[in-house]
């Protein structure tokens, strides 16, 4: 790994110690009302496309979620009966998953060098890490490593082409300052690079999924008081257009559905 690429893994994880309130503060939203952000609706959406996959009860299945942030997949997948864990870079972000999830196994962590031995986990979670990973290769590769033949991965990334336009606002924002957007570099990636590294780290099948679709952050930074009503009304095509072929491209959040080899 080169020390540019530390470099930026260490950015992002100050960036969310710094904001690691803030996302709590999102996560006890998201329970309140769905529509009151992009944040709440993109999450409303990806646990809809989640509960596609994971069990409805979990006992005496262990899951990790790599990544974990504030814990709340956790505590939540935890109510469900699942045997949980946690990983994460970020003391602050760890601190509130803890406060979460009393008498887990949460350790702090580099999601490229898991510390968990081959084979430990039946499902692995991994919600808006690879985005800011400058090679996700090798965080695709231990999250392999740590599931036992035949489990499964759950993993978003951040499309290319999405709508928003984020990569180019993105790459601008990261080369000067532009009015409150995060000035931190993230990284984009298309589905069929995303089916071919999980194929290249040990998965046996991977289906990568559109979560939500449209400009719609856009309106929530120019017209804040339309979004709700907007999300509202606009869910129902979204839910039945982002996860078409060809328009998952353009969609603002990718999800993974991996099987590791057996």
């Amino acid at each position: 790994m080169t020390k540019a690429e530390e470099t930026q893994k260490q950015l992002a994880i100050d960036l969310h110690s710094i904001q690691a309130e803030e996302f709590a503060g999102r996560y006890r939203d998201f329970r309140v009302d769905v529509y009151q952000s992009c944040f709440t609706y993109s999450r409303s959406r990806l646990e809809a496309l989640l509960a596609r996959y994971l069990p409805a009860r979990g006992e005496g299945m262990h899951l990790l979620d790599v990544g974990c942030g504030t814990g709340h997949h956790m505590a939540a997948l935890r109510q469900r009966g699942f045997e949980v864990s946690g990983v994460d870079g970020s003391t602050d972000m760890l601190e509130q998953a803890r406060a979460n999830n009393p008498g887990m196994d949460i350790r702090q962590s580099d999601v490229e060098t898991l510390p968990f031995a081959a084979a430990s986990f039946d499902i692995v979670l991994c919600v808006e890490v690879l985005r800011y990973l400058p090679n996700f290769s090798r965080c695709v590769q231990e999250m392999a490593r740590v599931l036992k033949p035949g489990g499964m991965c759950l993993a978003t990334a951040a499309p290319r082409f999405n709508l928003n336009g984020y990569w180019l606002i993105n790459r601008i924002a990261h080369a000067m300052p532009v009015s409150n957007l995060v000035r931190l570099k993230q990284f984009f990636t298309t589905s069929g690079r995303l089916r071919r590294e999980f194929a290249s780290a040990g998965f046996s099948s991977s289906t990568v999924h559109g979560v939500y679709l449209g400009p719609i952050n856009w309106v929530e930074r120019c017209l804040p008081s339309a979004l709700p009503k907007l999300l509202k009304t606009w869910e129902p095509a979204d839910a039945a257009l982002a996860d078409r072929p060809i328009l998952r491209e353009f969609s603002n959040m990718f999800m993974v559905h991996a099987v590791r080899q057996k």
